[in-house]
């Protein structure tokens, strides 16, 4: 096993230690495919699939990310969902979704905040007319201190078959905050790193790339969960010219 291979086991390593609550979404995107009655759904930034598996029970689902390990780990769970293999800013479909789901604040993290112009055209070129677009966008990174090296947990991971101790760091920027977590493990004395940042929630960025890019946020959802795991901003989004007064 590589790194990047050992890296993508440690995506649901993590989440199972730190994200506990963080499937509470899993049931409202449920109820939405059952609202639009969507049949057609893809998920932006599916990782190992901890939304478009259970998703895959009751809708047709296609699992995008630009990490291949990811979606290879994915397949070991569940080897009949169609996965792509690509950045969504350089996606292209013939086929049209009518739902398209990005989870968990993934609209937040971008290479540079003007990609969300590409993003938003890739994304109106793959949907229907009365497609539904949903993106969860979360508030918290505006408020997490800053954290150096600090210890979040130690445990053993089967996939890896090795005792490993997890650090954390949060850096604060002017218009995101920059994620580093490193995986040391032990027995094979190999560190691991994972580095991310996540774009503050400034509902005028967003709206304002919605209206430039023909499209309108007919409602924002309260969203799910309790504690550090509220999300309180789903926007459900639908191409303007569909929107009826």
């Amino acid at each position: 096993m590589n790194k990047k291979q050992a890296l993508a086991y440690m995506y649901d390593f993590y989440n199972l230690h730190i994200l506990r609550g963080q499937n509470d979404d899993i049931n409202y995107y449920k109820k939405q495919i059952k609202l639009y009655n969507s049949k057609n759904i893809l998920i932006v930034g599916a990782g190992t699939g901890r939304v478009a598996i259970p998703l895959s029970e009751v809708s047709d689902v296609v699992a995008l990310d630009k990490d291949k390990e990811r979606l290879n780990v994915l397949l070991q769970k569940k080897s009949n969902i169609k996965t792509v293999c690509c950045d969504i800013k350089d996606f292209k479909s013939s086929k049209k979704y009518d739902m398209v789901i990005f989870p968990y604040s993934t609209i937040q993290f971008l290479e540079n905040k003007e990609n969300i112009d590409q993003i938003l055209g890739v994304i109106r070129s793959i949907i229907l007319s009365d497609s539904i677009v949903l993106f969860d966008i979360s508030e918290n990174f505006n408020n997490k201190p800053e954290v150096n090296e600090k210890l979040l947990f130690e445990d053993y991971s089967t996939e890896v078959h090795d005792y490993i101790k997890v650090f954390y760091t949060a850096i604060r920027k002017d218009d995101y905050i920059e994620f580093r977590v490193s995986y040391k493990l032990l027995e094979n004395n190999i560190l691991l790193l994972e580095d991310e940042f996540y774009y503050y929630y400034d509902k005028d960025f967003f709206c304002n790339a919605f209206e430039k890019e023909n499209f309108q946020a007919v409602k924002i959802d309260n969203g799910y969960g309790n504690d550090i795991l509220t999300h309180k901003y789903i926007y459900h989004v639908k191409p303007k010219k569909l929107i009826r007064k």
